[in-house]
């Protein structure tokens, strides 16, 4: 296994993205709790406050939209730039988690 040192909010993205493939698939269900744990073992308590957090809750209600609209766009039902502004949200959805619990840090992605 590879371990990568990503920005806070690329990482509750990551888990974001595990949350919802957990709940389609529960054979996924250790890699999200992998995650949730490497990241307890990190942030102790204040995991629990993020994960409840609605910024955190946008962050996975954005996900499910993106991927939607990846399977929607798969079958030609709505156009690439669809796809493109769902995952613009998902952008500032992760800047707005980064801002209220990681202040002093920058994020590493940044979009055009």
């Amino acid at each position: 296994m590879i371990n990568l040192s990503v920005d806070e909010a690329y990482a509750f993205d990551y888990l974001a993205i595990l949350e919802i493939k957990r709940d389609l698939n529960p054979e996924t269900q250790n890699a999200w709790v992998l995650c949730r744990n490497l990241l307890k073992d990190q942030l102790g308590s204040l995991l629990d406050s993020i994960i409840l957090s609605v910024e955190y809750q946008e962050l996975v209600s954005i996900n499910k939209d993106v991927f939607e609209a990846v399977d929607l766009a798969r079958y030609g039902q709505i156009s690439a730039k669809e796809v493109d502004n769902k995952n613009m949200q998902r952008y500032y959805a992760k800047k707005t988690l980064q801002e209220k619990f990681f202040p002093t840090q920058k994020l590493t992605e940044y979009k055009t």
